[in-house]
């Protein structure tokens, strides 16, 4: 049971410092870019879209995991839950970049 609410710490844990990760380095361009020049800089409403949809893609991958544990799937430590996280935070990653694509055409 020790070993249980470890890796669940751990892995909230990781989760966390990945989301404030993003959101600090998020503000700091932010501010970077305000102090840059004092002209008023028109803010881009889609500043969070991709690394928001790269965060639901690792939260997907997650509850994948977490499903498939449940269910009995997974009988040893493999690879395969890191394999499936990686599958659905890359697959996200792909979506994010096809979206700003189509918004960079659309501006």
């Amino acid at each position: 049971m020790g070993k249980e609410i470890m890796l669940a710490i751990m892995s909230t844990g990781l989760f966390t410092a990945i989301t404030l990760s993003i959101y600090f380095i998020m503000k700091f361009r932010a501010i970077r870019t305000a102090n840059a020049d004092e002209t008023p800089v028109k803010r881009e409403p889609y500043d969070w879209q991709k690394p928001g949809i790269v965060v639901l893609g690792i939260g997907v991958g997650i509850v994948v995991v977490g499903i498939f544990k449940e269910l009995g799937y997974f009988q040893s430590q493999d690879a395969i839950p890191m394999g499936i996280i990686t599958v659905c935070t890359g697959i996200s990653m792909i979506i994010a970049n096809k979206l700003d694509k189509k918004q960079e055409t659309n501006n």
